[in-house]
């Protein structure tokens, strides 16, 4: 089975075929099993990232045919191209910078002590949005989130041009969104540091969302429903 891999190095792209060797004749691979085993083979200098291998983590995320997917569990198919999220910087090969988006939270999210009832149940909708394992698919085709590189894909903006991810994006995601949402859903959460979250989302460029068609999780939680639609209806921007 042979697919392509895309090789980001030295500010250079190259695309190398790759034959997979099935285990068995009716092995279906991960995409996770691929680079594995080309890594331990042919390509032993490939770069890329993974963690759990159980869809827990998200760190493995990769583009599939240029749409991102959780590469421990996505299948691929003779043919498929394997490359890095094409919504972040490349670091190399299949490895990108992903610590602005988690940087840019600094200081958006409350510090606790609201001093709301501890022993009211968190609401079905907060329990949904724990699921997120931060594996960034979300970020595909958000014109948020496009703002930081000028609404441009990452890969395409010069190095002088590129946002400083070490303090952290402008412009928010759904994950960010998600993780405000979150804030304002918990019973713990005091009424000021809801009203905060709020003000955050709004800052971040909400805004963006109001004729975006959606965004998609890579885990299924419904983000234009219980994150988007809930965040923009307690504000004036469909008004």
């Amino acid at each position: 089975m042979k697919v392509e891999i895309v090789l980001h190095r030295d500010g250079q792209t190259e695309v190398v075929e790759y034959d997979y060797q099935k285990r068995e004749p009716r092995e279906k691979p991960m995409a996770l099993d691929v680079l594995l085993q080309a890594q331990a083979t042919s390509m032993p200098d490939l770069a890329f990232r993974y963690g759990c291998r159980a869809r827990n983590c998200g760190v493995c995320t990769i583009d599939i045919n240029d749409k991102p997917r959780i590469a421990c569990r996505a299948r691929v198919r003779d043919g498929d191209k394997l490359s890095p999220c094409a919504t972040l910087p490349v670091l190399s090969d299949l490895v990108v910078r992903r610590d602005g988006i988690a940087r840019q939270m600094q200081g958006r999210l409350p510090s606790g002590g609201g001093g709301n009832d501890l022993n009211v149940e968190a609401p079905d909708a907060y329990h949904d949005l724990t699921a997120c394992i931060e594996c960034y698919a979300c970020l595909d085709n958000c014109p948020m989130h496009a703002r930081n590189f000028g609404d441009a894909l990452p890969e395409t903006v010069a190095p002088e041009d590129m946002p400083d991810a070490s303090a952290g994006y402008r412009w928010g995601n759904p994950f960010s969104l998600l993780k405000l949402q979150r804030i304002r859903l918990d019973p713990v959460t005091s009424v000021a540091d809801k009203a905060a979250a709020l003000e955050n989302a709004l800052e971040l460029g909400l805004d963006a969302c109001v004729d975006c068609p959606g965004c998609k999780c890579g885990v299924g939680i419904d983000l234009k429903g219980q994150v988007v639609k809930e965040l923009l209806d307690a504000t004036d921007l469909t008004s």
